[in-house]
C-alpha cells in the first residue's frame, strides 16, 4: 500500500465527485443548447458525452449496491455486461438526445448523487479494498470509482474545454 492511497478518506472522494461533477456539467451548461448538442468530439456532442457519464456512474452504483434499477433503453433480455461497451454508450447517446438538456442534467446529477451516498455509507477502509471484476486485480475500490467517475469526467471536461477554445 502506497503513501498515498493510505490517506484516501471518503471526504477526499466526495469532495473529488462535487468538484469534477460541477466542472463537467459547467462546461457543458456554458455551451448553451445549441453548442452543447452540435458534434464535437468524433461524433460525440458535449450532451452525448454527459449522458455517457450519466449511464456509467449509474452502472457503478447498481454494482457498489445502490437500489438503481437498469435503464429503460437497455434490452431486458440482456444484462448489462452482455450488451457491450460500445453498444451501452450508443443506446445510452442515443437515449438522451430525444430527452432535453435539463433532464440530461437532472440524471447526472441524480445519479452522482446515488454514488456520493453510496461513497458516505462505507467505511472508509473499504475504499483500500480490492474493487473485484471487472476492474485490474488489485484495483483498490476508490480507483474503480474515480474511473467510472470524477477521474472520467475530469478527462472528458478537459476534453471539452480543448476542443471549444
Amino acid at each position: 500500500m502506497t503513501k498515498a492511497t493510505e490517506r484516501i478518506r471518503k471526504e477526499d472522494v466526495a469532495a473529488a465527485l462535487d468538484r469534477e461533477g460541477a466542472r463537467l456539467t459547467g462546461v457543458v451548461r456554458g455551451l448553451g443548447e445549441d453548442r452543447a448538442t452540435a458534434r464535437l468530439i468524433g461524433d460525440w456532442s458535449p450532451r452525448d458525452v454527459l449522458a455517457h457519464c450519466v449511464y456509467w456512474q449509474g452502472m457503478l452504483a447498481r454494482m457498489m449496491g445502490a437500489s438503481l434499477p437498469p435503464p429503460s433503453w437497455i434490452p431486458r433480455w440482456q444484462s448489462e455486461d452482455q450488451v457491450g461497451t460500445d453498444e451501452l454508450n450508443r443506446l445510452t447517446v442515443e437515449h438522451y438526445r430525444s430527452i432535453a438538456l435539463e433532464r440530461l442534467f437532472e440524471d447526472f446529477s441524480f445519479t452522482a448523487r446515488v454514488v456520493r451516498d453510496v461513497v458516505a455509507g462505507m467505511k472508509e477502509e473499504n475504499l483500500l479494498l480490492p474493487a473485484g471484476e471487472p476492474w485490474e486485480p488489485g484495483t483498490p475500490v476508490w480507483k474503480a470509482i474515480e474511473g467510472e467517475t470524477h477521474g472520467h469526467w475530469k478527462e472528458h471536461a478537459e476534453q471539452l474545454e480543448r476542443a471549444t477554445r
